[in-house]
């Protein structure tokens, strides 16, 4: 599909408020940093916000970096300061994985992951990546209520779903929101920059407790979902499916967008992240599993939720995938999913 942007203004003000956030917030941090000894949580604070800017890196994105170091030295103040403490910055320590081929056969998602569960409950062998402990952890961590569903974002919550399907879990649902899937429907570039940027005002405004910060939030994301009335429409449709009083809606973290967004539709919505950016700590509080920002990574470059599958379309209320061809990629998923399935 051919993507049309009718008008990037909307671009250039998410790109402004995220860069206006981050520039402000980094430069009141490193005035607090350089003028007071730290405390034990202090460095860990100025070590995992060195380790947002070192992912952004890794991710292949260098603008916020760049402009921040040349603005006010950013970086090389940040370490600076860990190195008077005797501290060396996370380390980028996940896998790195390959890219892959993806098949053109599309298939239907939840029918997929029913398939695959199958053939993690005969595979022969668990994945030895430590982390999956803590993905298992997080999974027991969210628990299950009555009269409660539960959206898994996918890719990034593959694996707590298999956790709660394999073992007989109701009312669970694989919901493939992304970026490709919202410019897909929307025939749009940089929608979810768009519905991103009001949590970044937010902040800035001073919004930190959840409850003023989700009521500032929704205001300005009803109006960015009202530009795209199919996209909104296909939202409410799904979210109106669901019959239970509450919905928790699973994914990774960093910003919570898509929880946000849902949030801002239906005040049923609440949501359950792994973990959150340092500046987003106070805010949702217990919405998070653990404060462990250097983990995000590591959550996210699993096989299963990273390489095995991409967004295809969305059709009739399904949401359809490609997969990988490299047979090696589905021996690693499912051998991701038999850890959790133990």
């Amino acid at each position: 599909m051919i993507y049309v942007t009718v008008d990037n203004s909307a671009f250039v003000r998410s790109t402004m408020g995220f860069m206006s956030f981050n520039e402000n917030y980094y430069r009141r941090k490193l005035g607090e940093y350089e003028n007071k000894i730290l405390s034990n949580a202090e460095i860990r604070e100025a070590k995992q916000l060195l380790k947002v800017l070192d992912d952004l890196i890794d991710e292949g994105y260098t603008n916020l970096n760049d402009t921040m170091e040349a603005d006010f030295s950013c970086l090389t103040r940040l370490r600076a300061v860990l190195h008077r403490f005797g501290e060396v910055p996370f380390p980028i320590d996940h896998e790195k994985l390959s890219d892959t081929v993806y098949g053109k056969n599309a298939f239907e998602l939840e029918e997929l992951l029913g398939n695959l569960i199958e053939d993690a409950r005969n595979h022969s062998s668990f994945s030895g990546n430590p982390f999956l402990e803590e993905i298992y952890r997080y999974c027991e961590w969210i628990g299950y209520e009555k009269d409660t569903a539960y959206v898994f974002l996918m890719r990034d919550a593959l694996l707590p779903y298999v956790f709660f399907r394999s073992r007989g879990r109701g009312n669970i649902h694989p919901w493939l929101i992304s970026r490709r899937f919202l410019e897909d429907i929307t025939e749009t570039e940089y929608v979810d920059d768009d519905i991103r940027l009001p949590l970044y005002e937010a902040l800035e405004s001073g919004h930190i407790q959840f409850d003023d910060y989700s009521a500032y939030c929704k205001e300005r994301i009803l109006p960015a979902l009202n530009e795209h009335s199919e996209l909104k429409s296909i939202l409410l449709d799904l979210l109106s499916s669901i019959k239970q009083n509450r919905i928790i809606v699973i994914e990774s973290g960093y910003m919570g967008t898509i929880p946000m967004m849902l949030k801002a539709l239906d005040d049923r919505v609440d949501f359950r992240l792994f973990m959150t950016a340092p500046f987003l700590y106070e805010t949702y509080q217990d919405r998070i599993f653990c404060c462990k920002y250097e983990d995000i990574r590591k959550f996210e470059t699993l096989y299963s939720q990273d390489l095995f599958m991409r967004y295809s379309s969305y059709r009739s209320g399904k949401f359809y995938v490609n997969v990988s061809a490299d047979e090696s990629v589905k021996e690693k998923t499912i051998s991701e999913m038999a850890r959790l399935m133990r």
